[in-house]
């Protein structure tokens, strides 16, 4: 990237075009020459411009107060604009990235662990359900032998012999 700023510097892109004959900022900047032109408020005229070189002063101009890609905010304030809103669209998108990875994370980890518990209590409650089953069939099945050797008791709380 480096060599490609480095050559498109060197072929010089404003070196030759003929910026002096515009007369207003209007003709210079959006006339046939917009893009290679830019104007110094300063002093009233039209001067070559490159803007991969020329970014922050303008060579031929006594002040920094040049236009480049309109006429109503000078170049300084163009390129202030672009970085903040370069700046806010980045802090946008790291914001939407963590807001995505961690919040709706969050979400799908909370439902994840809730679908977790849910399948636990319910196994834990088919395992108590047969075991239950097999307790009830257990006492039936040691009903019917007391009954078979005639051991049935007439209360609970009564003691074998």
């Amino acid at each position: 990237l480096a060599t490609f700023l480095a050559v498109l510097a060197s072929t010089g892109l404003a070196d030759d075009v003929n910026c002096a004959a515009e007369t207003s900022c209007k003709l210079c900047i959006n006339g046939t020459l917009s893009g290679k032109c830019a104007w110094c408020d300063a002093d009233s005229k039209c001067l070559p411009y490159n803007p991969i070189t020329d970014i922050k002063t303008l060579e031929g101009c006594s002040t920094n107060k040049f236009y480049a890609s309109n006429c109503v905010l000078d170049h300084n304030i163009v390129i202030i604009a672009v970085g903040i809103a370069v700046g806010l669209v980045a802090l946008a998108a790291a914001a939407i990235t963590i807001w995505c990875c961690c919040c709706k994370g969050r979400k799908a980890r909370k439902k994840k662990l809730a679908d977790a518990d849910a399948e636990y209590q319910a196994r834990m409650d088919q395992i108590s359900a047969k075991h239950d089953t097999l307790r009830e069939e257990r006492q039936a099945k040691n009903d019917a032998i007391r009954q078979k050797y005639g051991l049935q008791k007439s209360s609970p709380y009564e003691r074998f012999n």
